[in-house]
């Protein structure tokens, strides 16, 4: 697997709270919730750093599976006896993530606010001949396989602090014959297919995949400058931070 990557901050006041990274076998894209400028948190850190330490965590958690490695917290699902952990494997990986960070800033931080530094998910690994996804709150994955286009994007569930919400990722696993390309993308990558209709998913992908990740954002602020006020295309930010990943089979 090939991975080719590119980000851009939608606010210099704000910062870019995306994170991307990649290992062997695996990357992950979040998208930190960016709350209204001053908005009390309850944490010292930040969105930023909390998008920037569960995708190394969860990265990690990623990379010590292909070993092999079971993760120091069990896998959160529903009840005994109906769930197996390798049924939904990236599901424990991903909680063990959130409960990692939660860990590592509570002394600090007020982690009961429902301000408290969150973000969506979506993570990717090949094992051996298969390929897991997980896709976790608003960011969207297209697989590019046998059957054509696949677009999975998931529902308002956010990873904040509790490890319980990873159960409501969507996951699954599809074999890595036949797939060609996989491509990760936040929602402010995603604003010319779900929001301004100047493409589809087609198009997106086609972008990423023949001109690069970079050329896709680079259109996505054309047209964010082409409406500044929002008046033809009504959304909450002039213009968001925007990441993408591209994996190539």
């Amino acid at each position: 697997m090939r991975v080719t990557w590119a980000t851009d901050e939608g606010s210099p006041e704000r910062g870019n709270e995306d994170f991307v990274a990649s290992a062997p076998g695996a990357v992950v894209v979040l998208d930190g919730c960016g709350l209204p400028l001053g908005t009390d948190l309850g944490c010292v850190h930040g969105t930023a750093w909390y998008a920037r330490s569960l995708g190394m965590r969860l990265l990690s958690r990623l990379v010590d599976g292909l070993g092999g490695a079971r993760p120091s917290s069990p896998p959160v699902g529903p009840p005994e006896g109906t769930y197996r952990p390798d049924q939904r494997p990236l599901v424990g990986r991903l909680a063990g993530a959130i409960a990692d960070v939660a860990a590592s800033h509570r002394s600090t931080c007020d982690l009961r606010r429902p301000t408290t530094p969150a973000a969506t998910v979506l993570a990717l690994r090949v094992r051996g001949d298969l390929v897991d996804y997980l896709v976790l709150a608003d960011s969207t994955l297209l697989l590019d396989g046998p059957d054509g286009l696949r677009e999975i994007t998931g529902g308002r569930h956010y990873a904040a602090a509790d490890p319980a919400v990873a159960r409501h990722a969507i996951t699954g696993t599809v074999p890595l014959a036949g797939l060609r390309h996989a491509y990760l993308l936040t929602d402010g990558a995603t604003r010319l297919a779900d929001r301004f209709g100047l493409a589809d998913w087609h198009g997106l992908a086609g972008t990423i995949c023949e001109q690069g990740p970079a050329e896709l954002i680079a259109r996505t602020r054309e047209a964010e400058r082409s409406d500044p006020s929002g008046a033809r295309w009504p959304r909450g930010k002039p213009h968001d931070d925007a990441t993408i990943a591209h994996c190539a089979f």
